[in-house]
Parts: structure tokens; sequence; C-alpha cells
């Protein structure tokens, strides 16, 4: 069976521009119509619904790997090509817009849901994240907004709040009401040293040590974990849980949980170091 041709610049750039196009009105609020862009895309490019929904995941991927926003409703797909990553960060140099909503979205207060619906699901096993692969921050592009939305606080401690009610929940449906008023919110009481954020236990009285990231993007979107949490982690992998709430704006929230050390259960790609003047050789 013959293989498909690589991808020209010509459609490189009319999927990247209708791609960013979604975004902007994702990040905006405002909906759009999937089926209808992908069909624009097949009529300017000649290529396949498949194909287009496949090229659209690899931006998704560029964008990851960038740490940018992109959009919720794809995936990343790795091992796009260069002259895609390129074509991307050429459309996103001229639409300096697209980085004030991205600011918008990351930055946004988030207050304690009142109510959640919470789906319960797999990590997202196998994502392929090209490690150590920051293309346009290294232009100065943008800032990390991985990092940027882990330092949203109110985001953050809604999100140990709904976990926390979670988990009496969870030790109240077991018939461990005991257990559940035992529970503590310990990065509230005590701050962020410990490690994790909430005290909490199994029906069989066992410690659960949960460490809680939360995100409004989808579950694939990277988490940033510090050095104690991992040192504790490991320290603590019998007992130790990153729980990982996702879509936190939605009607319906997403979990999901990994249990053990960090350096076990996840990928890591360090974001940044610290450094200091290194003593004179002589």
């Amino acid at each position: 069976m013959a293989r498909n041709p690589p991808w020209s610049a010509a459609e490189n750039a009319v999927t990247v521009q209708a791609y960013l196009d979604m975004l902007e009105q994702e990040l905006t609020g405002q909906s759009f119509n999937k089926k209808e862009i992908n069909r624009r895309v097949m009529a300017a490019t000649g290529r396949a619904h498949r194909s287009v929904e496949d090229k659209f995941q690899n931006i998704s991927a560029v964008l990851r790997d960038d740490r940018c926003v992109y959009v919720d409703g794809y995936a990343p797909l790795s091992n796009y090509q260069q002259s895609l990553a390129d074509e991307v960060r050429a459309q996103l140099a001229r639409r300096p817009q697209l980085f004030s909503e991205m600011d918008a979205a990351v930055d946004a207060p988030a207050a304690a849901r009142l109510e959640i619906s919470w789906k319960l699901s797999d990590p997202p096993y196998g994502v392929d994240i090209q490690v150590g692969r920051h293309g346009s921050s290294e232009k100065g592009f943008h800032t990390d907004y991985v990092a940027r939305e882990a330092a949203n606080r109110k985001l953050g401690q809604a999100g140990e709040i709904a976990v926390l009610e979670l988990e009496r929940a969870r030790l109240h449906s077991a018939g461990r009401s005991d257990l559940a008023d035992r529970i503590r919110h310990v990065s509230k009481e005590e701050g962020d040293g410990l490690g994790y954020d909430i005290l909490s236990y199994n029906p069989a009285g066992g410690r659960r040590l949960i460490e809680v990231k939360t995100t409004r993007r989808s579950k694939y979107w990277p988490m940033v974990v510090s050095r104690n949490e991992i040192s504790v982690s490991e320290r603590e992998a019998g007992e130790y849980v990153l729980s990982r709430v996702f879509a936190f704006a939605s009607k319906t929230v997403g979990l999901y949980e990994l249990d053990g050390a960090i350096t076990q259960t996840c990928v890591l790609d360090p974001l940044n170091y610290l450094a200091l003047p290194k003593a004179r050789v002589a």
C-alpha cells in the first residue's frame, strides 16, 4: 500500500491556522464545530479526515512540549515533524493575543466547588512526552503555562478541598466514619513542607498521604512536582498517593491516582534548576 506523501509547508500552514482558531475560540469560551473545521482543512489539503485529526493532535503535542495551552479535545500525539513545530511557533509569534488568552485561562481564580460529579479515570499511560524539548521557550515566546497554572494557589486549594471531601465520602460509604473524622488538610494546617496535602486513610485504617495536583485542562496536561514531594513519595512509597484532579471547571470533574514513589509512576522532566556560582578553579 502506497504511503501518503509528507505534508507540505502549505498544508501545515492551513492546518495550524485552523487549529489555532479553535484554540482561541476555546480560550475565550466560545463554541466551535470540530467536524466542520476538519472538513474545511480536508477541502484545502486533500487529506483524509483521520489524517487531519492526527495532525491536530500533533499540534497539541507541539504546544504541550512547549508548555503552552492546547485544545482540550485533541489529546497530544507525538512523533511530529520539525517542520510542523516550526510552523506552529511561527504562527504563534504572529498571534500574541493567544498568549494573553492563555494567561487569563491559567491565572483565573477558583473557588471551592459546591457539588462535584466525579469521573474516576485510569491514568494516561503511554503518553509520549518529548522530555527536554522546549522549542519556543528557548525563543522567549511565552511563559511556561504548566508551571504557571501549578502556581495558581486558589485553584490548587479548591482542588485539595474537593479531594478532602471525596475522601470523607469514601470512608463514610465504607462504614468508617471514625476514620473520616480523622482526615486532616495538613497543607493548610501545617504548610506545604510535609510533601503532601491530605492525611487520609483506607477502610482498613492504613494511611493515605495524598498530594493533590489540580488543573482545568484535560488529563493529558502535565503536572509539576517538587523535589520535596519526590523525596517524601520515595520515603513513604507504601502510603503515598499522587491525586490528579483534571477538568476542574467542567460539570464532571476527572480524577486519577498514582500510588507510590513519583520516580516510579511518572516521567520526570526538570523545569528549572537552583543555581549558585561555582568556586573558582585554580
